[in-house]
C-alpha cells in the first residue's frame, strides 16, 4: 500500500513540475493533460509544493503526539474588579493568580510556563 502511495506521490510531483515548467495556468494544464484540477491542488498541498519550493510535507501527528503549545494567549484584565486572574491551559488546567499580581509578573510566569512545555 505504501509503495502505491509513494508511486502516486512521485507521479504527482512530476505532474506538478511539468505544469510549472509549461507556463500554463493550473486549469489550462489540467484540461490539456486530462487531470482533475481538485486533485492537482490536493496533491500540491499534500506534497508541500504550494509555495513554489520543493519540500516534503511534515508528517501528520499521531493522536498521541504532544500538542503544539500556544504561541500567545489573550489576557483580559478588568482592574476595577477584585476577581482573581485565571489562566486556562490545554488539558483543562487552570492557574489562578491574585488580582493584585502585577501584569509584568504574570507575563514572566506565562513565558516561563511556555518555555517548559
Amino acid at each position: 500500500m505504501e509503495a502505491m502511495v509513494n508511486g502516486k506521490a512521485d507521479a504527482w510531483r512530476r505532474r506538478i513540475n511539468d505544469q510549472r515548467s509549461s507556463g500554463q495556468s493550473v486549469r489550462a494544464w489540467c484540461k490539456a493533460n486530462d487531470a482533475q484540477e481538485g486533485s492537482f491542488y490536493w496533491w500540491r498541498a499534500r506534497l508541500g509544493l504550494s509555495s513554489g519550493k520543493q519540500r516534503l510535507r511534515r508528517p501528520l501527528r499521531s493522536a498521541q503526539a504532544k500538542p503544539t503549545p500556544l504561541a500567545f494567549a489573550q489576557v483580559v484584565v478588568h482592574p476595577s474588579t477584585a476577581e482573581p486572574l485565571r489562566l486556562r491551559f490545554a488539558g483543562q488546567r487552570e492557574l489562578i493568580l491574585p488580582a493584585s499580581m502585577p501584569l509584568e509578573q504574570v507575563a514572566k510566569l506565562v513565558h516561563a510556563i511556555e518555555a517548559t512545555t
